[in-house]
């Protein structure tokens, strides 16, 4: 059964990305309703055959749709997917889900009265990247893990962020536009309780926009650190992802790149050492015990490809509303992302970490 989807908004993203997924045929969900108040984007949408709308009252009561896919620009998101969920329609949300914790915590509440779905678009939980280090974690091959670092550097230095995504009235700027799903990804991955955040968050380029760079550190209760940075000027980009354990790591260098660089320990052994020690103003013996790596081994994962295919997130919806699935992007997930965020924003205005 193909259910029917309703757009609010039908810019560059619904109309774009949005619309072409639908339209595959593996994808069991059919386009038939537009909501906008740009007239170019309504002209699209007929041209496409779809029923459109200039107010929301109206579209919301025509029943044309089971779906309704909230693309706007960020502000709005929490008094749209609101109403869509009051008026009785699942919801998939564009990212960033809403302008503060507040708000998505009133997305959510109105999810659970109304009996509805209600998600997020994190889609890119399904890059390649993203895939590869989850897999590698799973396996073990690193052994205990000890630190994750992830990164979005954007080379050019504008051209990334655009169009009212720039913006912060609009909840715009690099980490809302592009950062927020390089937390999505760590935060997916990395499951533990978190013990702190510490943010830095700066707007050195485009001063009458939003921030332009930004750095998180978190802190998980199992000792594990994990790093995300979204820069909008990297001339000199670093990996996408770097991880450490305490039997290897692995490299990952962009974003959707579809291999990774794994550099593990095939041998050891351990040895005792012996030194001179100072306490006390006395001279001591101390004898302690030393990994030594007698062979590295370097290998390019994984074994079997990975698929990165977008498309994922909408059959994991399709299969979640015929009880054949859990929901992927659940809202509790996307509300451990915000509270990051938050706090990060918060550690950035202090300058003092924030427990969890």
């Amino acid at each position: 059964m193909n259910r029917r989807i309703g757009y609010i908004g039908f810019g560059y993203i619904a109309g774009g990305y949005h619309y072409t997924t639908a339209m595959r045929e593996d994808v069991p969900f059919v386009p038939t309703a537009v909501y906008d108040i740009n007239s170019d984007a309504r002209a699209l949408a007929e041209e496409r055959g779809l029923k459109t709308f200039d107010n929301l009252t109206d579209f919301l009561a025509s029943h044309l749709f089971d779906l309704v896919v909230v693309a706007v620009p960020n502000q709005y998101h929490c008094e749209y997917t609101c109403a869509a969920l009051t008026a009785g329609y699942h919801v998939l949300c564009e990212k960033p889900v809403a302008m503060t914790v507040s708000e998505l915590e009133k997305m959510i509440a109105c999810a659970e009265a109304a009996g509805k779905m209600f998600t997020v678009h994190h889609n890119r939980r399904f890059d390649t990247d993203a895939l590869i280090v989850k897999e590698v974690l799973a396996s073990g091959k690193l052994g205990t893990p000890i630190t994750v670092e992830a990164r979005v550097h954007a080379e050019n230095g504008g051209g990334q962020t655009f169009g009212w995504r720039m913006f912060s009235d609009h909840g715009g700027g690099f980490f809302g536009d592009w950062g927020i799903h390089v937390l999505d990804q760590v935060l997916d991955i990395v499951r533990s309780p978190i013990h702190s955040v510490y943010g830095v968050v700066r707007t050195l380029r485009t001063p009458d926009a939003g921030e332009d760079y930004t750095k998180i550190v978190i802190t998980f209760k199992d000792n594990l650190v994990a790093q995300i940075e979204a820069s909008d000027l990297a001339p000199l980009p670093l990996p996408k992802w770097i991880v450490y354990g305490d039997r290897g790591a692995l490299r990952v260098n962009g974003t959707c790149n579809d291999t990774g660089t794994l550099r593990c320990i095939a041998q050891s052994h351990t040895e005792e050492v012996d030194t001179l020690v100072y306490p006390n103003e006395t001279v001591e013996k101390r004898t302690y015990s030393q990994l030594i790596v007698d062979k590295w081994e370097e290998t390019t994962v994984p074994e079997t490809p990975v698929t990165q295919d977008w498309a994922k997130l909408y059959l994991n919806l399709a299969a979640y509303l015929d009880g054949k699935e859990a929901l992927a992007v659940t809202p509790e997930s996307v509300l451990r992302c915000f509270r990051v965020l938050e706090a990060a924003k918060y550690s950035s205005e202090t300058g003092e970490a924030v427990l969890f």
